[in-house]
């Protein structure tokens, strides 16, 4: 297997076996340099055992084609993701193979199960290799797996696996100041026990000569001349806070700040029962996301944004609801025709038709990407395109490239759909693609000659991943903004974080063996520590009230519906409802819900709602041909003898909810 000069200078500490991070620029071929790692590793070492570790799914099955094929002819290469059927049978999966890929939560998983099936150690394998494991830190999943092997090591467990970690930008982790940002290094350092940070130093011209470096250019434009459809949206919000008769309400309509304060007053609304409060609240924060659309996009995509709010089923015996749609329903003529007016559209669109023209001039052959912040943000410029009579001629094939992750706000896209994507942009079917930041990040996506980051606010990693991207011979990378906005200023401050994380790590690099050795033993230690003491504090916290003094409510209508002690856990993590008498609380939509992928033990039945508001509450499961309703705990306000609070995550109650008993149950 050839390496370049320059990934040969960077693995030297790995194949001598050390723990070392790899830091190598987007596009520069880190992957191909494990790849080698593994293979000298495998090589030298009888009964050696590989782990690739990455943290988004797509990554899985683009290293096993794209990279580890190498290693097939002489290896058993097995990919595992979420997805696979694999999964379930991981430790034996993990015996048959030299080389395992998988994401870091199904290791995780596999590490905490009490499955014969699914454990495993993390002295089954010789050697762990972390992709973009500048994610090492705080609660990431790569940070799990990583202080469980910080507590056997410190315990003095001998056979531990080698680590290699690899990344092109370990950020400054928030720091602004030096020292700051040295501390982050070293805490990285320390979290996956790396005795190096190895980077290019000698073959630097060569490094260079391979991974050419973008033009950057701020595209700046002014914010809209008028804009009255946004003031409209504005004076439907003050007559929805008149209605509600609480004077103190903040009137920074269309900012995030706005966003965050409705977001917590929605939340104490629900915790003492103030449902016009509540209701109002969820009204605003949707005329809020409209002004944020509105100021991104189109108007027209703010106006769907909304239409679609108030046509989903609601409770129209309540007073407010009725209020509030009656409100919407008097603006809505007007409002739509003023989102249908080009005079007032918005100017950042203009700039990005100048950008797409100049690009795609044919018969040139360009490829983009566009990153935005929201799925839906990355629909509506797609839209746009396509009714752009300008672009039309342009030869531009646009398709959307967004995360799997399910979402209420946009339809999110399955795996074999964003591979369908990315199989199309990397033969040229498809030569520009309006992403989130799914596409910023290990994505193996050609050259593109523009990348341009659409109104973007985001830390120095991000900046450098999506630069990485504009790989081809003299790309520009643009950054789309309103002039003198936050989005220039965070561009900018992120230039200088990249400078501060290069010092910093130069100076990590240089440090001398016994004072870097000392400074990392001891941050082991602490992380080590405070991780224990939070796993008391938790299970002290699961142990504060009985079950049975616990009372859920659903959040909207406020109906008392169940106990604690009426919940279980299947596989440690649905939360169902047992009780028999609970099924007269809910109704149930009509239709299975319909996943991608199929599951060991049960699959999906159909949404349930609260009988008496139609509040989602969840959906019903169908466990070993046992129907069990799984309820989502922000859908409720929980009570103890306390207080009543809302929760957004089942593992936060302070209550022990028991494991299903399927035999206790059946009998």
């Amino acid at each position: 297997m050839e390496l370049r000069d320059y990934q040969r200078e960077v693995v030297g500490p790995a194949l001598r076996g050390r723990n070392s991070i790899i830091w190598l620029p987007t596009g520069a071929g880190k992957t191909r340099a494990a790849v080698h790692v593994c293979q000298q590793h495998l090589e030298s070492r009888r009964g050696g055992r590989v782990a690739m570790l990455v943290n988004k799914v797509h990554l899985v099955d683009q290293h096993a084609k794209k990279e580890f094929h190498v290693l097939q002819k002489d290896f058993r290469v097995t990919a595992i993701s979420g997805d696979s059927s694999h999964k379930s049978f991981f430790a034996y999966v993990v015996k048959q193979s030299d080389v395992v890929i998988c994401t870091a939560q199904i290791l995780q998983n596999a590490l905490v199960s009490r499955e014969e099936d699914m454990h495993v150690e993390l002295t089954d394998f010789s050697l762990l290799v972390i992709d973009e494991c500048h994610h090492t830190h705080k609660e990431a999943v790569y940070n799990k797996i990583m202080l469980n092997y910080l507590q056997q090591k410190l315990s003095g467990q001998q056979d531990l696996p080698q680590v290699l970690g690899l990344t092109a930008s370990p950020g400054t982790g928030g720091a602004t100041s030096f020292e700051g940002a040295v501390e982050h290094i070293l805490q990285i350092c320390a979290n996956l026990d790396a005795e190096k940070i190895t980077s290019v130093q000698e073959e630097l011209q060569h490094l260079q000569s391979h991974v050419p470096q973008p033009r950057k250019q701020y595209d700046l434009c002014q914010e809209r001349a008028q804009d009255p459809f946004g003031e409209q949206l504005k004076k439907v919000m003050e007559q929805i806070q008149q209605y509600m008769e609480m004077p103190s309400l903040p009137q920074n309509f269309g900012t995030q700040i706005y966003e965050q304060r409705i977001v917590e007053l929605e939340k104490r609304a629900a915790e003492t029962f103030c449902r016009k409060m509540r209701v109002c609240m969820l009204h605003l924060r949707k005329y809020n996301d409209a002004l944020l659309i509105n100021d991104t996009v189109r108007m027209i995509d703010a106006f769907q944004c909304l239409q679609q709010f108030y046509a989903t089923e609601r409770d129209m015996k309540d007073p407010t609801e009725r209020f509030l749609t009656t409100t919407f329903e008097e603006n809505r003529t007007s409002l739509q025709a003023l989102a249908g007016d080009q005079r007032y559209e918005n100017p950042r669109l203009g700039k990005l038709e100048e950008i797409l023209r100049e690009h795609f001039q044919p018969p040139d052959a360009s490829r983009g990407i566009i990153f935005t912040k929201t799925r839906q943000s990355a629909h509506s410029l797609l839209s746009w395109l396509q009714n752009t009579a300008a672009l039309s001629g342009q030869h531009i094939r646009a398709a959307v490239l967004t995360g799997t992750g399910y979402s209420n706000q946009t339809k999110h896209m399955t795996q074999n759909e964003q591979q369908d994507v990315i199989k199309l942009f990397r033969e040229g079917a498809l030569n520009l693609l309006f992403s989130t930041s799914v596409a910023e990040e290990g994505l193996d996506i050609p050259e593109c000659n523009i990348v341009v980051r659409y109104g973007l606010m985001t830390n120095e990693i991000a900046m450098m991943q999506a630069r990485g991207r504009a790989r081809a011979k003299n790309s520009v990378y643009s950054v789309l903004a309103k002039a003198s906005s936050r989005e220039v200023s965070r561009e900018l401050l992120n230039e200088d974080l990249v400078e501060l994380m290069e010092r910093a790590i130069r100076v990590v690099q240089a440090m001398p063996e016994q004072e870097y050795r000392l400074k990392i033993r001891e941050l082991q230690r602490v992380a080590v520590a405070s991780c224990l003491m939070k796993e008391a504090r938790i299970s002290e916290r699961r142990q504060l009230h009985d079950p049975d003094a616990v009372y859920l409510y659903c959040v909207n209508c406020n109906m008392a519906v169940c106990r604690g002690s009426d919940i279980r856990t299947v596989e440690s993590m649905h939360h169902v409802n047992i009780n028999p008498n609970f099924g007269l609380y809910y109704r149930v939509s009509s239709g299975k819900i319909q996943f991608q992928r199929t599951f060991k033990d049960w699959e999906p039945g159909c949404r349930i709602m609260c009988s008496e508001c139609s509040q989602d509450w969840g959906m019903e499961m169908i466990y070993r041909q046992v129907k069990l309703p799984i309820l989502c705990i922000k859908n409720f306000v929980v009570e103890t003898p306390a207080e009543r609070k809302r929760y957004k995550k089942w593992s936060n109650v302070t209550f022990l909810v028991k494991e299903f008993d399927y035999l206790e149950y059946c009998s």
